[in-house]
């Protein structure tokens, strides 16, 4: 018996040993397949296997015994738009898809500079599933189904001899329009898709790589302009947008998992809750959804071949990775279960999937975790204080306006790891301020506006860009390191509290923090007119470098004094050329991100990670880091206004309520920012953008020639009912532009 003709009447067995070996691994059931005997092989079929013709062809002189790749052995588009009735189409179709080795060398692809990205021709795999779909009725769409779960059963079980990458009939049978539809009884989990999904991640690692460059070849249809990461690059909460690469190929191909996993979602959020007596309750409430709790679920599976696709994207920045974000996930997810299980060793939980998850999300689970952490310290602190005396189940920290950074660096510098998970509390000495979370934002916002200042020469602004990055010290003092450190853990402890401070530093802070290499584009935000020139030298000519008498040296500012650094050994003897000024602005970009600031980034990073080295921060993408430490920059206030919620008697239809608005309407952006560190003693935006800040407005009595007041610990903005409009203004404008220091009312 010829491979292919071994293959066809496997597959009238597919579906009868999936059936009765559910939970076998695909070796053991490859064996109970071939173990059958012929009176097995004549039984029956159940409604999984395939039509009783196809034993017929088995030894029909259609089907023969070469192997030679001409159109009567294989499916191309030319032949199927050439068949005549449904009795050739399922002929054909039953010919092809009984056998795995056949479907892989089906719709070749036959225009040499497409076919060294992907061997099979996927506009045609398309147009030929428009014919079929679109055409035929529903016996033969029907058996479309049936040889395709009977394929996708078989793709592990019979080796392919004369075609060993199986990866072609993968991509075949995954364009199908209908994959994510098609029910099978042959699947535990009820759906087709998760086979196939687990013969994907079965595979070998190459054939897997394979598989991932065949999804990103052109399908024919139009397709987003070349995507790059520039318009990312600002985006206060990631969205996505048109440009984000969807319309790729690849992007097209991230669809179809994300489709399957929204509707799981959504069904899962949407199941009956049960009433006491055990009926089903009347109406249907949306329910948040634990991955552990979705028993038997096929998400896993799909997950696990998305992260695939993210690893190969993160390789080579096919589309935005905004774009693996998954809405109903983010949408139902049930943190609060989902994280203390991702710490546990079974592991089952959407934490592991980071990639789904949107920087909200993500944001959040940081939050979670800190507060289990310092339920912990607090119930620790209680215990030892019961055996060792007086412990303070806080994190305390006594501060003097006038000598911030000292106060603040000397006491941390004196902690243990186990004080700095404590909840924090700060007091500023001389005021009578409680801290339940608005104090400890204003310290952080003034603290870090002091570390960053010149004068303590930690960092250096860019007066181009405004970031700051480290001041360069060829051997920076251990007292300085100890500074930097510490600098590093007051980030880290930032962090740790959920508070957003108003700092700038590049992205390429925030992948050296990650672990990730910087490149040359990170430099152009670093130092933008740098970068420039660096650029300017792979456009010049050979006599204009020889013009420019360049040497692989850079010189440097050293705390006032210029130095000379040589970028490769014998540098000052080694001359720019047009041969090797690749390398020269390399070595120079690895200059600026590493060898000018090794031991101030490595004592920096060293107090990020006493912090959070062990958090969720470590599965964060760096755009996602700087909005976690800084915020967004979109100052929406209809945004916030829209979620605004009111107390003491007003409502959005007050009239000094729609007063408040107008007002607000006509500020600048810097008086916006104001307002907002007026009422919650931060004026930076969380991730997700003002929506997602919890902002109260109260009454605070009648008419009157009163400040209006905050609660910033619990962002409530105490208005008092004035009379008129300008009354309004002139009050909250002295309000705002008088807004630090705390006292009790």
């Amino acid at each position: 018996m010829t491979t292919r003709s071994r293959s066809q009447s496997i597959a009238q067995l597919a579906t009868k040993a999936v059936k009765t070996g559910l939970g076998m691994s695909a070796g053991e059931q490859q064996r109970k397949l071939a173990g059958r005997t012929d009176k097995a092989r004549q039984a029956d079929g159940d409604k999984c296997s395939i039509p009783d013709k196809t034993v017929h062809m088995e030894n029909s002189d259609e089907v023969g015994n070469s192997l030679e790749d001409t159109e009567d052995d294989i499916l191309t588009l030319r032949a199927i738009e050439s068949l005549n009735s449904e009795n050739e189409m399922s002929t054909k179709l039953d010919l092809v898809f009984s056998d795995p080795c056949t479907l892989a060398r089906s719709f070749p692809q036959t225009d040499p500079s497409l076919a060294k990205f992907c061997p099979v021709d996927v506009s045609a795999v398309r147009k030929a599933y428009e014919i079929i779909l679109g055409r035929s009725s529903a016996r033969v769409i029907e058996e479309l189904r049936v040889l395709t779960v009977n394929a996708v059963s078989m793709l592990n079980w019979e080796p392919c001899d004369e075609h060993n990458n199986q990866m072609n009939a993968v991509l075949i049978l995954l364009m199908n329009p209908r994959i994510t539809e098609y029910a099978s009884s042959c699947s535990s989990s009820g759906y087709l898709f998760t086979d196939l999904c687990n013969a994907i991640i079965a595979q070998p690692s190459a054939q897997r790589t394979t598989l991932m460059r065949y999804l990103a070849a052109d399908d024919g249809l139009p397709s987003d302009s070349a995507y790059t990461d520039d318009g990312m690059a600002g985006a206060g909460s990631l969205p996505v947008s048109e440009s984000d690469g969807r319309n790729t190929p690849f992007g097209r191909h991230v669809g179809i998992f994300q489709s399957y996993i929204t509707r799981e979602m959504v069904k899962a959020a949407r199941r009956t809750p049960a009433t006491a007596n055990g009926s089903a309750a009347a109406d249907q409430t949306l329910q948040k959804v634990s991955l552990n709790a979705l028993s038997g679920s096929s998400l896993p599976a799909v997950a696990q071949c998305l992260a695939l696709m993210n690893s190969h994207n993160d390789a080579h920045n096919i589309v935005s990775y905004s774009l693996f974000y998954n809405d109903a996930v983010n949408e139902h997810i049930d943190i609060k279960d989902d994280v203390p299980r991702f710490r546990m060793p079974d592991n089952v939980s959407f934490c592991s999937y980071p990639f789904l998850l949107s920087p909200n999300t993500k944001s959040e689970i940081i939050r979670i975790e800190s507060v289990i952490l310092m339920r912990t310290e607090l119930q620790d602190s209680f215990f030892r204080a019961m055996f060792s005396g007086v412990t303070c189940p806080y994190l305390v920290l006594e501060v003097r306006r006038d000598s911030l950074v000292r106060d603040t660096l000397y006491q941390l510098d004196l902690k243990l790891s186990q004080d700095l998970r404590k909840q924090l509390k700060v007091r500023f000495v001389g005021e009578e301020g409680v801290d339940e979370g608005g104090v400890q934002k204003e310290f952080f916002q003034l603290i870090v506006r002091d570390v960053f200042a010149p004068k303590y020469g930690i960092f250096k602004a860019n007066d181009e860009s405004q970031y700051h990055w480290f001041s360069h010290q060829s051997d920076p003092s251990n007292d300085a390191l100890e500074e930097i450190r510490l600098t590093g853990q007051l980030i880290g402890l930032a962090v740790y509290n959920a508070v957003i401070l108003d700092i700038h530093l590049p992205p390429a802070m925030y992948k050296k923090l990650l672990g990730m290499p910087t490149t040359r584009d990170d430099l152009r935000e670093v130092d933008p007119t740098l970068h420039h020139g660096l650029t300017q030298l792979l456009r010049m000519t050979a006599d204009e470098l020889e013009f420019l008498d360049r040497t692989f040296e850079v010189e440097y500012d050293n705390v006032g004094e210029l130095r000379t650094y040589e970028l490769v050994p014998n540098g000052a003897q080694t001359r720019l050329t047009v041969d090797n000024r690749e390398e020269f602005i390399d070595k120079y970009v690895d200059f600026v991100f590493n060898k000018s600031c090794d031991k101030q980034f490595l004592a920096f990073k060293s107090g990020f990670d006493r912090i959070c080295g062990t958090s969720y921060v470590r599965f964060m993408r760096p755009r996602e880091l700087e909005l976690l430490v800084c915020g967004c920059s979109d100052l929406d206030f209809d945004a916030l206004e829209g979620s605004t919620i009111y107390d003491g008697g007003y409502t959005r239809d007050t009239k000094v309520i729609k007063f408040f608005w107008e007002v607000v309407r006509g500020f600048t952006d810097e008086l916006k920012r104001k307002l907002l560190f007026f009422a919650t003693s931060s004026d930076r935006v969380p991730i997700g953008g003002l929506s997602k800040l919890h902002f109260v407005i109260a009454k605070n009595g009648g008419d009157s020639d009163r400040l209006p007041t905050s609660h910033t610990c619990f962002n409530v903005l105490l208005l008092p009912e004035y009379s008129n409009i300008d009354k309004l203004r002139e009050r909250l404008l002295t309000a705002i532009h008088n807004s630090e220091g705390f006292g009790m009312i």
